[in-house]
């Protein structure tokens, strides 16, 4: 698994998360989003689609840190 933290295995989106079921993929394509904040179980709020970023190889991406 590529994630510091495993994703929450229970989600108000649906079944509880099975890892065993996950297919990771490598990142590739980078994209701006805007939202509105992080919810308690780290999904986004709100997002919407700004756009692809060609300046920047998705390695060089992290998550950002929250606002006070």
């Amino acid at each position: 698994m590529p994630l510091d933290f495993p994703p929450p295995r229970e989600s108000r989106f649906g079944s509880p998360l099975e890892l065993s079921r996950v297919h990771w993929v490598r990142p590739e394509v980078v994209v701006e989003v805007t939202y509105l904040t992080w919810t308690e179980d780290n999904l986004l709020r709100q997002v919407s689609y700004q756009g692809e970023r060609q300046d920047k190889p998705a390695r060089q991406v992290l998550r950002s840190p929250p606002h006070p």
